[in-house]
């Protein structure tokens, strides 16, 4: 029995579509909202099972990891985001340069040119590095529906919107869905609310609503289209903020130094004290001058 435990964005389910096409999915699937990342916490194999993971930090799942691990799985890991330290035991596909996804690190791992990749990378806010620019609103919309504070704030569970882009079989024909259709309505609506969001003390800070909470991702890589950065995007969660980063490298690293992940050009802190802004923004204001 295999187990796969995948982010709910755009770029983990582009990478478990690849896979699925290939070996198929039947398993185990564990998943949740974007920002979902310990995800190997709820990965509970019997003997003989087989962990698959894809787009979430080993880093986030070190402790679990090495558990597993060491209790003798077989865990092969895909990925671009932080890693920590080495594990002895897990099979790992992880490249974190700027100019790659997870959704790639698998096309690559298989062999198989696949437009799936291409969706990837714009859903990742890497349209620069992709051959496809027809994918773009794809790779958007997909991406779109895995944030949320919880499943409740998605159109589609990500599980849900992976069984119907197997069940399309090529980005072609998943944007003649329904569910296209959709993601796209949701996301023109979400959008229009945060039309008038201006910067404030060089961040752009959004209410702790649903359509909020839905569009802070795709908004901040559009965001980012605009310069190098660092740009920031906050939700307001009363005593603490939940960040969004992105720029054209060293946003992981960032973010980690207040309590956050990612990788090269972007990343998050799930709540940041709102006494540390300053602290924050200070750092961000440093390396758009440097």
């Amino acid at each position: 029995m295999r187990w796969y435990a995948y982010n709910g964005d755009a770029d983990g389910i582009c990478s478990m579509v690849q896979w699925g096409l290939v070996y198929g999915i039947e398993g185990h699937r564990v998943t949740g909202v974007k920002r979902d990342i310990e995800l190997l916490e709820r990965v509970n194999p019997n003997p003989d099972d087989e962990i698959i993971v894809m787009d979430i930090s080993l880093a986030r799942n070190h402790a679990r990891a090495v558990e597993l691990s060491t209790q003798g799985f077989d865990i092969t890991w895909f990925d671009h985001h932080l890693a920590g330290e080495p594990i002895d035991g897990i099979t790992t596909n992880i490249d974190t340069s700027a100019n790659v996804c997870t959704a790639v690190i698998v096309e690559k791992f298989l062999g198989l040119e696949s437009d799936w990749a291409q969706v990837a990378l714009h859903g990742d806010g890497l349209s620069v590095h992709s051959s496809k620019p027809e994918f773009k609103e794809l790779g958007e919309l997909l991406n779109y529906n895995g944030y949320g504070a919880d499943l409740s704030d998605l159109h589609f569970h990500p599980d849900e919107l992976l069984l119907l882009c197997l069940q399309a079989k090529t980005p072609q024909n998943f944007m003649d869905t329904q569910a296209f259709m959709t993601l796209k309505n949701g996301f023109e609506s979400d959008l229009s609310n945060a039309i008038n969001i201006e910067p404030r003390i060089g961040y752009y800070l959004l209410p702790n609503e649903s359509w909020a909470r839905r569009v802070v991702g795709v908004m901040a890589h559009r965001i980012n289209e605009s310069g190098d950065g660092p740009h920031v995007i906050a939700i307001d969660k009363g005593e603490t903020l939940q960040v969004s980063i992105r720029g054209s490298e060293g946003i992981g690293e960032l973010c980690k130094m207040f309590g956050g992940g990612g990788r090269a050009t972007a990343g998050g802190i799930d709540a940041l004290p709102k006494s540390e802004i300053t602290a924050l923004m200070k750092e961000v204001n440093s390396r758009r001058s440097a």
